[in-house]
């Protein structure tokens, strides 16, 4: 299974641990940078004894044609029309599911659903610290991890200047570093939304919200009036 960091999804591994025993399933946690939120649930289920992988985004092709039955995520919020904004990464691994014919559930308490509609990921998005995107780790280390000892083609003095534009991108013309936080996942990419009344499709989620909230059913049939 094939988890992205969420406090529901964590809540949902953990008792499946107790319920059916930790060796009973393995957990791959899919991680990104620069937040790398996934280190803290890889810590967690470890110390319930759950045994775990730990991958950055960039390994999600091979572990997902290979290890992975299904897919669970979080989600930040849960839009009428199904889709799923959550951090960033997510849409990219609900695509890579969906070509491979894996299932994907959101993990989403039912507070969390909204009665808008987004279409993409840039309008209404958060954008986070761009320098955290320059320094993450071995960013600053350039392509070939340690900048010592490079060889006599350069390597070393070619990953080094690069780093230094990236660092001091504020002052290189026509150069931005953005730091996206959210993206959208379409509906067509979930097989189902796990909430705390059921599995439901994604298809169902304005029929739910109208029954969570029928005041403003009726309301809008009295302004039409």
């Amino acid at each position: 299974r094939a988890s992205i960091r969420s406090n529901v999804v964590e809540v949902l591994l953990l008792e499946a641990a107790r319920d059916k025993g930790v060796d009973s399933f393995r957990v791959i946690v899919v991680d990104s940078r620069p937040l790398l939120e996934g280190r803290a649930l890889v810590a967690r289920l470890a110390e319930a004894g759950v045994e775990c992988t730990y991958i950055l985004l960039n390994a999600l092709s091979y572990v997902m044609m290979r290890e992975v039955t299904k897919v669970f995520l979080g989600a930040s919020a849960l839009m009428s029309d199904g889709s799923v904004l959550s951090r960033v990464g997510t849409a990219g691994v609900a695509l890579m599911a969906r070509s491979n014919n894996i299932p994907v559930l959101v993990c989403c308490e039912t507070y969390k659903i909204s009665n808008r509609v987004q279409l993409e990921s840039i309008t209404g998005n958060e954008m986070g610290n761009p320098d955290d995107v320059v320094i993450a780790g071995c960013a600053m280390d350039g392509a070939g991890g340690s900048s010592e000892g490079g060889g006599d083609d350069g390597s070393s003095s070619g990953a080094q200047q690069t780093n230094s534009i990236i660092s001091d991108w504020r002052t290189v013309p026509n150069l931005k570093v953005m730091n996206l936080l959210y993206d959208l996942t379409p509906s067509e990419f979930v097989s189902g939304i796990v909430t705390e009344m059921g599995i439901l499709p994604a298809t169902s989620v304005a029929v739910l919200l109208r029954e969570m909230n029928p005041q403003d059913t009726n309301t809008a049939f009295m302004g039409d009036m």
